[in-house]
């Protein structure tokens, strides 16, 4: 999932968990959140021999809404530029993984239960799952290209 801005709202951070996927287990970040926004969404997903596409309309703003969003993230990167409604100089590109995570985010946010609102420009998300929420992607068109 890619977007030209990623805002995450009461962002948790749960630690890093093993979550069972089609592929085996894999270990992962897992955030809960109150609402996610991305603007100029871009998905693509392996399907078989194809990957499967599904793009938001050009300068549109798509939100994921509702209870209990949780997501098992591989990896997120992206420009902070933004952090509890501040802004942010576009000077600190973070790169989160299980094994990257800064200690600051993972000592203090995490194991004291904060939530955080986070904005990050150009941002870049593999998520092996995700639960809760519901996606709405204003101008949705869906392709599928070769692997």
């Amino acid at each position: 999932m890619k977007g030209s801005r990623l805002e995450l709202h009461d962002l948790a951070l749960g630690g890093v968990v093993t979550v069972e996927t089609a592929a085996g287990p894999k270990r992962v970040l897992k955030f809960t959140a109150a609402a996610v926004t991305i603007r100029d969404l871009k998905m693509a997903v392996p399907v078989g021999p194809q990957i499967q596409h599904i793009d938001g309309a050009p300068g549109s703003t798509s939100t994921l809404r509702g209870d209990d969003i949780t997501m098992y993230v591989e990896r997120l990167t992206g420009t902070l530029s933004g952090i509890e409604n501040l802004p942010a100089p576009p000077v600190l590109r973070l790169h989160l993984t299980p094994d990257t995570i800064p200690e600051w985010l993972y000592d203090t946010v995490g194991k004291l239960g904060l939530k955080l609102q986070l904005r990050l420009d150009d941002a870049d998300i593999d998520q092996a799952g995700q639960t809760g929420g519901k996606l709405a992607i204003p101008g949705i068109h869906g392709y599928g290209t070769p692997r």
